[in-house]
């Protein structure tokens, strides 16, 4: 069963706080222990987890934004500002993965570094339950209430998740390499896992960026409510012996625009309001769902007024 907007909206600012003060309190500790260690992962952990922090702030704050009236600065709602924070928030992801991948290398070129294990190991044993713990827990909550914003806060807690685990095994490797025949590997071993962890990370965000700037640019939207505008429309053109339909579906946030143009007959002109007002409402009984929805529905018999 899916929310009402209102429950929906306070449902993620609840969860998005949870992730604030949680993720707050994880950093500061990873904070003093990247610095302690000299651990360029573990600072790596912390800045991405820092990061996350201040969009999940932006993300409550743009949550509270768009669910405000229209005014006459914004006749035509608040939904756009979803997919721009989204869209900030991936930005600056991609922008930490690059940066990092660059500093690792640059490590690497001068001869890397080695971590110690000891000071680390606590952090990085309680960093993996918990963000594996609320990585689960986020993506069931952003399924139930098919929240972009909780599933974007979902990815960066499994983000966190693997990050650290891949830091305690590099960092366990090095210990077991210590004074071996490898032991000149050490060195590498953390600035080379930044570099793989850089590389992977660079995907999600990557792809959540791309399908929240097609929402900004208006692209259509490519799934089930579009595919269930067009079908209906075309339905009614059969139903009522139209000539043709013209559907157009953009998805910005949660929100869709659709506008729909049908050409009637030349001898439909004489047709009263009343009667276009139960085929509005015969349309809108078909297409609507827990969804906002910008509709305009439109009859004319000049094909012109479609285009």
């Amino acid at each position: 069963m899916k929310l009402s907007a209102r429950r929906k909206r306070l449902a993620e600012r609840k969860l998005i706080k949870i992730s604030i003060i949680l993720g707050s309190i994880l950093t500061i500790w990873a904070i003093f222990v990247g610095i302690a260690g000299d651990s360029k992962s573990i600072i790596f952990d912390a800045l991405f987890s820092m990061v996350g922090i201040s969009l999940s702030g932006v993300s409550l704050l743009v949550n509270n934004f768009i669910r405000k009236p229209d005014d006459e600065h914004l006749p035509f709602g608040r939904s756009q500002f979803e997919p721009f924070a989204i869209t900030l928030q991936s930005s600056v992801i991609i922008f930490i993965c690059l940066y990092t991948l660059a500093t690792a290398v640059i490590d690497i070129i001068n001869g890397g570094k080695v971590v110690e294990l000891d000071i680390a190991l606590p952090y990085l044993v309680a960093s993996i339950v918990v963000c594996f713990i609320l990585w689960l827990y986020f993506r069931r909550e952003a399924k139930r209430i098919d929240s972009e914003y909780v599933r974007i806060e979902s990815t960066e807690w499994q983000l966190d998740a693997l990050l650290s685990f891949g830091v305690l095994m590099v960092l366990s490797l090095g210990y077991f390499l210590k004074d071996t025949s490898l032991d000149y590997l050490r060195p590498y071993l953390d600035p080379g896992m930044v570099i793989i962890i850089s590389l992977l990370f660079l995907r999600i965000p990557a792809q959540t960026f791309k399908k929240n700037v097609r929402e900004l640019l208006q692209f259509a939207p490519d799934d089930d409510v579009e595919n269930r505008i067009h079908e209906a429309s075309e339905k009614m053109v059969q139903d009522h012996n139209f000539i043709d339909s013209l559907v157009r579906v953009a998805k910005t946030g949660s929100s869709y625009t659709v506008e729909i143009d049908f050409l009637l007959p030349k001898t439909s002109s004489d047709i009263q309001l009343a009667d276009l007002d139960v085929l509005r409402q015969e349309l809108y009984d078909q297409i609507k769902g827990n969804y906002e929805m910008w509709l305009t529905i439109s009859f004319t018999t000049e094909r012109k007024w479609m285009l």
